[in-house]
């Protein structure tokens, strides 16, 4: 596995990881962005499964089961002021999704490690499996779905032009969802390694003394950026469940 870094963007890169001397993997390459999908998924199942195993739920509640309770009504409150009474039943999807992306975004923020939601591959598969089960959920709930594109009390000649626009910016929500969480992730990612390397710069390559000095300031900024970036890691979980909660409001809101 690769452990230096010479360029901002080589920390993103996808390549195999020979685990076996034959070719095993051929058929399907085992590569880093594989073992990092198995892993954080391996956490988010630790944590929420494995735990209950070991230590059993009881009826006065330790300290690891009032955070995973607190934690679940936290989404519980999110997907509830977003979408009502009614969107109950997906407050477990909205749990999984929340917590496998926080995961995937604090795992990258590990030194040398690979940040799966720095990928438009992964948040665009996110993004669009969740814009196509809202729309068979909105064509199961309403019938006359495709007619909601058309406004009402438009002249006719307008309403191919306005179906065309507004397909446009349904179809949208894929690609907002799939890019602010791919930018975010990998611009603060890029900056980190950036300030890193002009740290380690100042530290290997000034005055002894001078450069011990001057280190101090951008490992300072290096720690908070980290910090801002465990921010954005829980914002970013966070903004992406709120809009998908807003796309299956507007679900159940459409025609009333």
């Amino acid at each position: 596995m690769k452990i230096f870094l010479f360029q901002p963007f080589e920390q993103f890169e996808i390549f195999i990881i020979n685990l076996l001397p034959i070719s095993f993997w051929s058929f399907i390459p085992f590569t880093n962005y594989l073992f990092y999908l198995i892993y954080v998924t391996f956490i988010v199942f630790f944590l929420f499964v494995l735990v209950e195993k070991f230590n059993p739920y009881k009826l006065v509640a330790y300290r690891w089961q009032l955070f995973l309770e607190k934690f679940y009504l936290f989404i519980f409150e999110l997907v509830y002021q977003q979408v009502g009474f009614i969107g109950q039943r997906f407050v477990p999807t909205f749990f999984t999704l929340f917590t496998f992306i926080l995961t995937a975004n604090l795992v990258g923020l590990v030194p040398f490690s690979f940040t799966l939601t720095s990928h438009i591959v992964l948040t665009f598969t996110l993004s669009f499996s969740i814009f196509l089960g809202l729309t068979i959920l909105a064509i199961i709930y309403q019938p006359n779905f495709f007619a909601l594109f058309i406004p009402r009390g438009v002249p006719s000649v307008l309403i191919p032009f306005l179906f065309v626009i507004e397909i446009i910016s349904y179809t949208s929500r894929t690609f907002s969802l799939a890019i602010r969480l791919f930018a975010n992730m990998m611009s603060g990612h890029v900056l980190l390694y950036i300030l890193t390397g002009f740290c380690a710069y100042i530290f290997n390559d000034l005055h002894f003394l001078l450069g011990k000095i001057i280190f101090i300031i951008p490992f300072a900024l290096i720690l908070a950026i980290t910090a801002l970036e465990m921010g954005i890691a829980f914002l970013q979980a966070y903004v992406f469940c709120v809009l998908v909660s807003i796309y299956l409001c507007d679900v159940y809101s459409a025609g009333h």
